[in-house]
């Protein structure tokens, strides 16, 4: 895969996805959008690989969308189109963030699409769309994975959150000294390669699936998903290990 504004590397079980614009902090431009897009896509399809572990190159994780273009000068049209956006993908494997420094606009909306996110003690959250005259894109999707406060906060007063305080209410789940961002990274990559694949990104489909969804619908979403995992191999192997007190062979997916 020819990439220039993003890295892939397959190590094992473990995609490595690294933003790489570290000149531009990582701004996030058409290119960038359009690889991490093709990356998401390639994790997904390829049965090999089990998590992917999002980090940035350089300074910080992301310093949001590249707007050195200036004003538009011509008249917006919404696509719809996020490809960099895993959960537009139908990807239901799991995804850690690894941040660093500076969170920013954009950036923060592909950290957030993570499942587990860890963030080094001098990250800050930050969208400052509504100063330069732009309403963020996710507006509408934050309001569903933190409380209305801090969506508030971030999303209408443009205020910075720190990682312990985003620790507090439930944006990230670990904060880590700098030098320890990408071994608790791994660690928690290793756990999930640990555990049954059906069995994870089956839940994670349930939870993608039924975020917005009624309870009829839920139930549907559930009948599908449990009767996949629970007639699986893995099922089966999962049983026969705890009964021979042993650890489970997953079937392998390469």
């Amino acid at each position: 895969m020819d990439l220039t504004t993003v890295e892939y590397e397959k190590d094992g079980p473990i995609a490595r996805v690294r933003l790489n614009r570290p000149d531009k902090l990582n701004a996030m431009n058409a290119e960038m959008h359009a690889e991490l897009g093709r990356v998401w896509s390639n994790f997904r399809d390829d049965p090999a690989l089990r998590v992917a572990i999002l980090s940035g190159n350089g300074r910080c994780f992301s310093a949001g969308a590249d707007l050195s273009s200036g004003a538009p000068t011509e008249t917006y049209v919404y696509t719809g189109d996020f490809p960099d956006i895993s959960q537009t993908q139908g990807l239901y494997k799991p995804i850690i963030a690894a941040m660093h420094s500076h969170v920013v606009g954009y950036g923060m909306w592909i950290a957030m699409d993570a499942d587990i996110r860890i963030a080094t003690e001098d990250v800050t959250f930050w969208l400052p769309e509504p100063q330069w005259g732009i309403a963020t894109i996710p507006a509408a999707w934050f309001p569903k994975i933190m409380p209305w406060a801090i969506a508030s906060e971030l999303l209408l007063l443009a205020e910075r959150v720190t990682a312990e305080r985003a620790r507090e209410v439930g944006i990230v789940n670990r904060v880590v000294p700098d030098g320890e961002l990408m071994a608790e990274a791994d660690k928690i990559a290793e756990r999930l390669c640990e555990l049954s694949p059906t069995a994870v990104q089956g839940m994670k489909e349930s939870m993608v699936r039924g975020a917005s969804l009624d309870y009829a619908a839920l139930d549907h979403v559930t009948n599908l998903v449990q009767t996949r995992v629970m007639n699986s191999e893995d099922r089966r192997e999962g049983g026969r290990a705890f009964v021979e007190k042993r650890e489970a062979v997953w079937p392998d997916r390469g």
